[in-house]
């Protein structure tokens, strides 16, 4: 499930459940499954980082293609996705991690620094739905199966 703190993630009925069942196999096999895992959750975090940054330059706020520049793919068993943090992308030298929102959500208050309405969502959130329906999360549950099945404990 990528998880976007802030905005709502991708459910994965069981996923934790499954992977917590990794840890009853020997740790030589643990150690590459859990390697195979991060593996299809890297590869499908990546997708969603690539659509993110594809909406953020078409999702007419001014900064949000700048702050799409700080998106980062997490190494976990999970796809995670980060956007934000200290990289630098304002024109006054403001952090992603200050702009984020308001490129997502536009101004929260009088002064509208981000040249478009308030919105639930310009980028993040309709990016994340969509990747819910999107064929990588489907590679990426396709991908834990096979591996379940190949060391027994499916």
């Amino acid at each position: 499930m990528p998880r976007v703190s802030g905005v709502s993630g991708v459910e994965i009925e069981g996923i934790f459940e499954t992977l917590a069942a990794t840890k009853e196999l020997e740790r030589g096999l643990r150690i590459e499954t859990n390697g195979k895992i991060r593996t299809a959750a890297k590869t499908c975090a990546s997708v969603l980082a690539v659509q993110l940054a594809r909406a953020a330059s078409g999702s007419g706020v001014p900064v949000a293609s700048r702050v799409a520049r700080s998106i980062r793919v997490k190494s976990d068993r999970i796809p995670v996705v980060s956007i934000g943090g200290a990289y630098r992308v304002g024109r006054s030298g403001g952090s992603a991690g200050a702009l984020v929102w308001g490129s997502e959500q536009g101004p929260k208050g009088a002064i509208n620094h981000f040249a478009v309405p308030p919105s639930s969502g310009y980028w993040i959130a309709p990016t994340v739905e969509a990747f819910a329906r999107d064929e990588a999360l489907t590679i990426y549950k396709r991908a834990i199966v096979d591996l379940l099945q190949e060391t027994g404990l499916l």
